[in-house]
């Protein structure tokens, strides 16, 4: 019985909840206020079906990653590994192949092209634990493209096409390729010990800045493109309040040289996303 409470909590902590939950909320308010879907429209069982199978999608990522990077995670952050230690290696197998076959079939019955999106993300999820986590920027590319597709798939099932959705898009897409960079450089250690060839290790921890550098230049333009084409006023005001601290994490940056200060980076990154997701409540 112990081992079985401690195999549902490694599996729930594995799944990372609070992020399923923030990606849920993200869809309501992508659907509701981004492209001004009627409430009935969004307490119908096909758009609960459309998070839920999301949600799932995300689960199983997370614990296929953790699964592939016990041994690394084992080096960088020892204390916090779930897969091997709180969840069996078998089990968070199971669980990442019924999940995602559940979340596919249900991708399907909500719309042929949720369940089609559903699948490459699943794929995608599995190839980068496995493969591209280790490649120099694609394994970054790929996350950040997913992360901007928890937008686009309501847009997709609804099928609107919104300014709006594209800029909060873009801008998931954006921070979420500046994290995962750092979090390459927080764990260059364990990556390095067992052949990773990601952009620290490759370029050097420099290198690494030079790639988040660029990254917060091209999505800055773009954004600043898309803002001025639109002139939507709380957005204008959002990110202009945004740009002082985007800069101050710039100066950070430079300066770093510690895993604490990466790993506070990391968490600046973090907050970035969640305070660009409430700015949407104010577009109300």
């Amino acid at each position: 019985m112990k081992t079985l409470y401690q195999n549902i909590g490694g599996f729930i902590s594995a799944s990372r909840v609070p992020n399923l939950i923030i990606i849920a909320f993200t869809q309501v308010a992508t659907g509701l206020i981004l492209l001004g879907i009627d409430w009935n429209l969004l307490l119908q069982p096909s758009f609960f079906g459309l998070i839920f199978s999301t949600q799932m999608i995300a689960a199983a990522g997370y614990i296929i990653n953790d699964y592939y990077d016990q041994k690394i995670d084992m080096i960088n952050r020892p204390t916090r590994v779930i897969v091997g230690v709180k969840l069996r290696r078998r089990i968070a197998l199971l669980s990442h192949t019924l999940l995602n076959f559940v979340a596919i079939c249900i991708g399907f019955w909500v719309d042929p092209l949720v369940g089609m999106i559903h699948t490459f993300s699943a794929f995608v999820l599995w190839y980068y634990s496995n493969r591209l986590r280790r490649l120099p920027l694609i394994g970054n590319l790929a996350i950040a493209t997913l992360s901007g597709l928890t937008f686009l798939i309501v847009a997709v099932y609804f099928r609107q096409q919104s300014n709006l959705v594209m800029i909060y898009a873009l801008f998931a897409f954006s921070i979420t390729l500046i994290r995962e960079i750092i979090k390459d450089i927080e764990d260059v250690k364990g990556e390095a010990a067992f052949g990773c060839e990601t952009i620290p290790v490759v370029w050097g921890i420099q290198g690494a800045k030079i790639a988040i550098y660029l990254t917060a230049i091209g999505g800055s333009v773009l954004l600043l493109i898309f803002l001025w084409v639109m002139s939507r006023g709380p957005l204008l005001i959002y990110f202009g309040c945004l740009t002082p601290a985007f800069l101050g994490f710039l100066w950070y940056l430079r300066k770093a040289d510690t895993q604490e200060q990466f790993s506070n980076l990391h968490r600046i990154c973090n907050f970035m996303i969640l305070s660009g997701l409430i700015s949407i409540l104010f577009l109300v």
